[in-house]
């Protein structure tokens, strides 16, 4: 199939912040393009691209590592129930998060000025009310609604719908190939090729192969740990620094929630210290894999030591990559004449990324940057 129309944006990247920017552009009366492949129906034949997004959860809440992080959580968060009710795709779970860390008193305070039920509390209430036992002397930080989990499987397709109803045009598929072509880019695929007079990728791990400039990013190799459990209602998502088992920084989970599979699992993932980075042509051959076995070994260690009443049952593993930046914040900016990107969530951004998409919207706006924040934070690094 040929699209012959030609739009004013196209979005390459249909993920969490790409297909968040490609609502924020079709309802801001641009016509825009959102392209970009579902999930992999095999993942161990397909070529990919593959995405974080094909998963059942991601933490969400508005205290962050700083106050950046903070503000874009606090706007994403406030707009979840207009995008499920609008869409009618239900993805918010606000379960409440546990945050342990040594500065958690600050992660406190950031989310306090944002209107969030936000307070210290001790390893005893945390034991009695959630049954996690945290040992390891960091203050705990206890947040309540609208912290908890999203499924970001959903909120891509919410998000994709609204687009639709807009007026944008979803293509369900990869771009392989872009040329600049009568003043503006064609973009082709096994789609067909459309048109747009500017373009804006947000393509995650994938993607360096379209484009002569490269920007500075690791694509960090990850693993997640998913054990079947009941959901007894009472396990919070958590963000925990100097966990038991210390081969690992620090580890997060999900609550158990439901897989396609129909299995219900908690999910638990985090950042070895010795860090695998992948090179472009090296993601294919990470994503047909398990993931890293140290890795594993050390999860699923962790997760016995914090939920150590817990009936865990069996353990399956999936491998996932996380795009981060030099300066730990995600690239938003133009980085060509009419090239623009919104990518890199340093592991942080599926909460967000509906204001982060909509900062890269911004970008192809009239009135232009749509933020308090300083654009330089944001500004992209090149290799």
């Amino acid at each position: 199939m040929t699209f012959l129309e030609r739009v004013d944006v196209a979005v390459i990247g249909r993920g969490l912040i790409g297909s968040g920017a490609g609502r924020h552009l079709a309802e801001s009366g641009r016509s825009v393009a959102l392209i970009g492949p579902g999930e992999p129906s095999d993942w161990k034949v397909s070529d990919g691209p593959f995405s974080s997004h094909h998963d059942q959860g991601r933490i969400t809440r508005i205290a962050g590592r700083n106050a950046m992080w903070t503000e874009v959580a606090a706007h994403a968060c406030a707009r979840y129930a207009d995008i499920e009710a609008r869409s009618g795709i239900g993805f918010h779970t606000p379960r409440g998060v546990l945050v342990v860390y040594p500065d958690a008193a600050d992660w406190v305070a950031r989310a306090e000025h944002w209107g969030s039920d936000a307070r210290l509390v001790d390893p005893d209430w945390v034991r009695s009310e959630t049954g996690v036992a945290i040992e390891n002397g960091l203050d705990i930080a206890f947040e309540g609604a609208p912290a908890g989990h999203i499924n970001p499987r959903r909120l891509v397709a919410a998000q994709t719908r609204l687009t639709e109803l807009a007026g944008g045009t979803v293509i369900d598929d990869a771009v392989r190939a872009v040329e600049r072509r009568n003043g503006g880019f064609e973009l082709s695929g096994v789609f067909g090729s459309i048109m747009a007079d500017r373009i804006l990728v947000s393509t995650g791990g994938f993607g360096s192969e379209l484009f002569d400039w490269k920007l500075n990013v690791e694509r960090r190799a990850r693993t997640i740990v998913m054990a079947r459990l009941a959901d007894d209602g009472r396990i919070p998502s958590l963000i925990l620094d100097q966990p038991p088992d210390d081969r690992i920084q620090e580890v997060y989970w999900v609550p158990p929630v439901e897989y396609p599979d129909g299995s219900v699992r908690i999910k638990i993932g985090g950042n070895m210290k010795d860090t695998i980075l992948l090179e472009p042509d090296e993601l294919v051959d990470w994503f047909h894999g398990d993931g890293d076995p140290a890795e594993i070994e050390c999860l699923g260690n962790n997760l016995r030591a914090l939920l150590p009443d817990a009936p865990l049952g069996d353990v399956t593993t999936q491998p996932c990559v996380i795009t981060g930046t030099s300066t730990g914040m995600p690239y938003i900016g133009m980085v060509d004449d009419g090239i623009g990107v919104a990518i890199a969530g340093n592991g942080s951004a599926a909460k967000s990324s509906d204001e982060l998409g909509r900062l890269g919207a911004s970008l192809f706006g009239e009135a232009g940057w749509d933020s308090g924040l300083d654009p330089s934070l944001f500004t992209p690094q090149f290799a």
